[in-house]
């Protein structure tokens, strides 16, 4: 909830003040991270962002986070005609699982254990369901997966790209 993130809670005062943190604080927060779409979609998406920024002169590191959960939560973007709809997913059940705000225990303890599936060396994250994450936000708040991705995947994509380089 943003209540409970002191770093949301502080970009929504900084930029909105008390009153728009407070009514926003039993709300899930939104990824700002994650956020895909159209083109036209996502250039006005962006440009609301941009606006935002201008708007409330807050220049704070992360503070877009606090941006992109005002727009949605205060319907700000409800009548952009280049948006044909907002969808939110709750963690794990969508195209995108944020595995940054599951800071609070190790990755292994969440689900019963079957979030994440470890078998010879490499990671695989699955959603609630049980079914492969297809896209992985901020596994790097975790060190095993840092480190796996770090050490192991890193290196065979530069290669990979090396390799198409020099074709």
């Amino acid at each position: 909830r943003i209540g409970q993130s002191k770093q949301n809670r502080k970009w929504l005062t900084r930029a909105y003040g008390e009153t728009v943190a407070q009514a926003l604080e039993i709300k899930p927060i939104i990824c700002s991270g994650s956020t895909m779409g159209q083109r036209i979609a996502l250039d006005t998406y962006l440009r609301a962002m941009v606006s935002e920024s201008d708007e409330t002169g807050t220049g704070l590191m992360g503070a877009d986070q606090g941006f992109h959960n005002y727009l949605y939560y205060s319907n700000k973007l409800a009548n952009a005609k280049a948006i044909a709809s907002i969808e939110v997913h709750d963690q794990g059940f969508g195209v995108v699982n944020n595995l940054g705000a599951m800071r609070s225990k190790p990755l292994a303890e969440w689900g019963s254990g079957q979030l994440v599936v470890e078998a010879d060396g490499a990671f695989e994250v699955l959603n609630w369901d049980g079914t492969l994450s297809p896209v992985v936000h901020q596994f790097d708040r975790h060190p095993p997966l840092n480190d796996y991705f770090a050490k192991k995947l890193a290196t065979q994509y530069v290669r990979r790209w090396e390799a198409r380089m020099k074709k």
